[in-house]
């Protein structure tokens, strides 16, 4: 009787933001800060570099969201926070995964809200393998701004990493 033993590497799970559709309520006027800049792959959250997103500073409610594509199971999203004095903004944003865009997905579930930065330039939501299509970022109220540097969602095609466990899985017995 011989006994195999199984050994799994697990690899992490790619940013699969990078380059994606983006849209945004509105980018502040005469300014470059458009939505594309958040899944651009510049992770510097200082201003002049040009890597942040910036909405207009009066607007009620701002959003920003982005299509990936095709239906993923959603385990985190981070979001590199603008440098300076200004990080506070996003305090209060929330994070919404969902399949529908209607009222700009915030109506989706919800995966996190921003409730403090601390000293840290990022913030990240864990998001537990939420499925969805369309990751939505909004601050509710009147007169905010929604400025983000970076947006990285991390995630796998949906029902892909049972697929490739349970192939990987009846390759081992066959080895055996």
């Amino acid at each position: 009787m011989s006994v195999c033993s199984f050994q799994y590497l697990v690899e992490p799970l790619p940013n699969v933001a990078l380059n994606k559709e983006t849209v945004q309520s509105s980018t502040w006027s005469g300014t470059e800060y458009w939505a594309s800049k958040a899944v651009d792959g510049c992770r510097n959250g200082e201003v002049p570099q040009g890597c942040c997103t910036h909405t207009s500073p009066t607007e009620g409610s701002p959003c920003w969201h982005i299509d990936l594509l095709g239906l993923h199971e959603v385990t985190a999203v981070t979001i590199i926070i603008r440098g300076g004095c200004t990080a506070y903004r996003l305090i209060g944003a929330q994070i919404s995964i969902g399949n529908s865009l209607d009222q700009n997905g915030i109506k989706n579930s919800m995966c996190g809200t921003v409730k403090s930065l601390g000293s840290s330039p990022t913030h990240t939501s864990q998001c537990n393998s939420m499925e969805g299509r369309y990751i939505t970022v909004f601050i509710p109220g009147p007169k905010k701004t929604l400025t983000m540097c970076e947006v990285e969602v991390f995630a796998s095609l949906s029902g892909m990493v049972l697929m490739q466990l349970k192939l990987q899985i009846l390759y081992e017995r066959l080895m055996c």
